[in-house]
């Protein structure tokens, strides 16, 4: 398995969010959490503040600054309609997302983040958005543990305890265990895409036992499932 080396980036301070660092923009198939299956617009931001091994998503090449209303006409000009939109990285709190979740709640679109849950999420944050965080440390920020509307944890066969989840998520040397969940939100579990099938097939096996034992959520990657980005 190819192992990410993509390097660890700060989080942005006094960053108004009139503009953020952007990588990518496209549209798809949400494959993962709660909205799995349905057609969504993703606005990947660029960087993250942990380098995971296991990690299979590039988000620093190509990144440019975008201001918001650029990315509301990138969007726009995406997709038909009103899909859902996913913001994704890297870990987009790294940068400042008031004004851009602020602008896409008032045009009516469905809004979704997903965090690895170690930063504070945005001030003002529309409570209608749905963040989805994916622990890969050992601690969820303090403000961010009554904020997140589902967990989802990726898994290897070899590193599922005795509560059905994993110790590790991607490889990420978390010194002391992985996170729980800190509210009743529900818990997805997915296993971890090794790029080997023999390894993924017990990995998915895992999951699937686990999920059967402890009421957790199976996910699978649709969206590789069916071959899109």
């Amino acid at each position: 398995m190819q192992t990410n080396q993509q390097i660890p980036t700060k989080s942005i301070a006094n960053q108004s969010g009139e503009a953020l660092q952007v990588h990518s923009i496209f549209y798809t198939i949400q494959g993962e959490g709660p909205y799995a299956g349905m057609p969504a617009v993703f606005v990947r931001l660029a960087g993250c503040n942990l380098q995971c091994p296991g990690c299979d998503t590039e988000y620093t090449e190509g990144a440019r600054q975008m201001r918001v209303g650029e990315i509301c006409e990138a969007i726009e000009q995406a997709a038909p309609g009103y899909p859902i939109i996913v913001i994704t990285g890297g870990e987009p709190f790294r940068q400042n997302l008031t004004v851009l979740t602020r602008t896409l709640v008032a045009m009516c679109y469905t809004v979704q983040i997903e965090t690895n849950g170690t930063l504070a999420p945005s001030d003002g944050l529309p409570g209608t958005v749905t963040v989805v965080c994916s622990p890969k440390t050992g601690t969820i920020n303090k403000a961010m543990r009554d904020r997140v509307d589902a967990w989802k944890y990726v898994a290897r066969a070899d590193d599922i305890n005795s509560d059905g989840l994993p110790d590790i998520a991607l490889g990420h040397s978390n010194r002391g265990g992985l996170a729980r969940p800190t509210n009743e939100a529900p818990v997805y579990l997915q296993p971890m895409d090794e790029q080997h099938q023999g390894k993924n097939e017990l990995n998915t096996l895992a999951v699937v036992e686990s999920c059967l034992k402890h009421g957790h959520r199976l996910c699978l990657q649709m969206h590789k499932i069916v071959g899109v980005e």
